[in-house]
């Protein structure tokens, strides 16, 4: 059985291929949050998982109103896990249970903004221009 180099390349290619497949992994989202997000000491039961829904982002634009909980995207007025989202600021999203109950979801921040008065803002630039000319 004599076999062309158009066949032997056209089986080494089909293996080559069907190498690569069966070592392939499955890749992670690169957007979902770290499992160690999950995995916080203050859990409810103990286990290190955290119980219910946890708020990872908030979108807020002129006419869109929008919570990442849990990598799902839910809009404002929309329905979570059978609870419907009411409220969102820049910190928080209120969710209503069918029973009426509410849930309020909250970001945590490891940097606390902090607002100066006018004046302040004034002697702050001015102290930084003052270090940068020397």
């Amino acid at each position: 059985m004599n076999m062309t180099f158009n066949q032997l390349w056209q089986i080494g290619t089909i293996w080559l291929l069907t190498l690569n497949t069966a070592y392939a992994e499955a890749l992670k989202d690169p957007t979902q949050p770290p499992l160690a997000f999950y995995n916080q000491a203050h859990s409810i039961d103990g286990s290190g998982l955290l119980d219910g829904p946890v708020l990872q982002s908030i979108i807020l634009g002129a006419n869109y109103h929008a919570a990442i909980i849990n990598g799902q995207k839910v809009m404002l007025g929309k329905k979570y896990d059978g609870a419907t989202l009411i409220r969102l600021n820049e910190r928080e999203a209120v969710l209503r249970n069918p029973d009426n109950t509410l849930k309020i979801l909250t970001m945590e921040y490891s940097i606390q903004k902090k607002i100066l008065p006018p004046n302040d803002q004034a002697n702050l630039a001015k102290k930084s221009s003052q270090l940068k000319q020397k």
